[in-house]
């Protein structure tokens, strides 16, 4: 069997506890913050790294090393929890390779991946990932009854996991079986999620190779590398590290904010109102409403703000019936309606109104235009549009036909007026921009540091000679990777 450089190994504990896993949650919620800033400057860095390899067809050494650490402290972290179970002892917290604790991840150096890589390997991993999600939970299984569509989550893992925790719960015994596939399945995401960062070129295999060894394992030959370099303290990078990481999530915002902003603003129309798309409406009722619309400080921003403030709804009978729209307290519409059955819009779903039937007789309502509740309305043959300077309450908008009589179809539009947002827009957008490049530039400062700490030294030194009366010179020894060392 061909020797897949991506090497994942495990040592079950002889005897493991029987209640700890009920609290290893808790007891892993260090282990949690610490890999949420790792994983956070992992995905900057393969970035980095895929830009590195695809440019200069060299993957940084120093992101190698950071990405291949934090793969491994994730493993230990996982074995320890609620991916493996397979040991008591407490994961360190570290980069490093740790030889004495039962779950390790190594990765063979080998040639750098092809300049094109980074175009593809996610296409590629495609497949992986969809299987890997059946086995993990990701897809779900739905279920159609009288109340509606109930999803559950399909996972052999986490049913893995209950039975094992389980047995040993009562019998103090973990199935071996049972801990080989736990790892197995493991396995099989670190391979991919090694190749995804691009820590190996190689394909992973489309296999389940269960077990707590590799199914290749040979004896290991002596490292051609010294000890992981310990240069400088670690203070430094873990400060770049977490500064970065905390910086990144509110300079997304802003970004993110700034250009939503702008896309408000590239909506308005000439006297500042965006519009929704066309929305149909239908219902063998006398009315649909939508309840419950509260305003609050209308007067201090329409004073403030002279563009803000109207609200325009159109509607329009596609078989040209009379049509009426109003705005209404909310309580004058319940009193109107009392006994009378009407659908209340509660959401859209893919472009369908979704309603909830309020109690009552599918019959006519009094005719709506006679009301004199209303605080705007319109009613028109085939067309309605009202508009309405916006006030403070609680007010619920009817559609309905002009008579009142059951069976209402429209075609409604809304728009509400904003003021111009370009500038607040680029300003918001600008910082999120500036501040993003400072949290990805201390990210990458970080993690190059730690990288930098358990890289080792360099494989490329001239060879020593050998000692007098060594015996015949063999071929040199292969040069194997920080990641490989034990």
């Amino acid at each position: 069997m061909t020797r897949y450089p991506v090497r994942v190994t495990a040592r079950r504990d002889e005897s493991l506890s029987r209640w700890l896993w009920l609290v290893k949650w808790l007891l892993l919620i260090p282990h949690i913050l610490a890999l949420l800033v790792l994983w956070t400057g992992l995905v900057v860095l393969t970035a980095v790294a895929y830009l590195a390899v695809l440019f200069t067809g060299r993957y940084p050494a120093p992101i190698r090393a950071y990405n291949l650490g934090v793969l491994r402290w994730t493993w230990r972290v996982g074995y320890y929890g609620y991916q493996a179970l397979g040991t008591d002892q407490y994961p360190p917290f570290t980069l490093a390779d740790v030889p004495e604790h039962p779950a390790r991840l190594e990765a063979d150096e080998g040639a750098p991946p092809p300049r094109w890589m980074p175009l593809v390997a996610w296409v590629f991993a495609i497949p992986h990932l969809i299987i890997l999600g059946a086995l993990t939970g990701a897809a779900t299984w739905s279920l159609q009854n009288s109340d509606g569509r109930t999803a559950a989550p399909i996972s052999v893992v986490g049913a893995g996991l209950l039975i094992a925790g389980l047995s040993l719960l009562f019998t103090g015994r973990y199935p071996t079986g049972l801990h080989d596939l736990l790892v197995g399945v493991a396995r099989w995401n670190l391979r991919v999620a090694a190749y995804l960062m691009l820590l190996t070129p190689r394909y992973p295999p489309f296999r389940l190779d269960q077990g707590g060894d590799e199914p290749d394992d040979a004896p290991a030959g002596p490292s051609a590398v010294g000890p992981p370099g310990q240069r400088g303290t670690a203070a430094g990078p873990v400060t770049a590290l977490v500064a970065g990481v905390l910086l990144l999530a509110p300079g997304t915002g802003l970004g993110v904010g700034g250009g939503a902003l702008l896309a408000v603003d590239a909506a308005r129309d000439s006297t500042g109102y965006v519009t929704s798309p066309t929305l149909r409406l239908d219902s063998p009722t006398a009315a649909i409403t939508a309840d419950g619309l509260t305003i609050t400080d209308a007067g201090r921003w329409t004073r403030d703000i002279a563009d803000i403030g109207g609200l325009r709804i159109a509607a329009a009978a596609p078989a040209g019936a009379q049509v009426f729209v109003g705005i209404a307290p909310q309580q004058d519409v319940d009193t109107w309606l009392a006994g009378v059955a009407r659908d209340e819009l509660t959401g859209v779903r893919s472009g369908i109104a979704q309603y909830d039937r309020n109690a009552g007789a599918v019959q006519a309502a009094a005719s709506p235009a006679a009301q004199r509740f209303w605080v705007a309305s319109a009613t028109g043959t085939g067309n309605a549009e009202l508009r309405w300077q916006v006030t403070d309450g609680k007010y619920a908008v009817v559609v309905a036909n002009a008579d009142g009589a059951p069976g209402v179809s429209v075609d409604v539009r809304g728009a509400v007026q904003v003021p111009g947002l370009a500038g607040l827009g680029a300003g918001l957008l600008t910082a999120g921009a500036v501040l993003g490049l400072i949290a990805i530039g201390l990210i990458v400062l970080g993690g190059v540091g730690l990288g930098r700490r358990h890289s080792g030294p360099s494989t490329t030194a001239e060879p020593q000679a050998p000692p007098p009366d060594s015996g015949p010179a063999g071929p040199a020894p292969s040069a194997t990777p920080v990641g490989a060392r034990r």
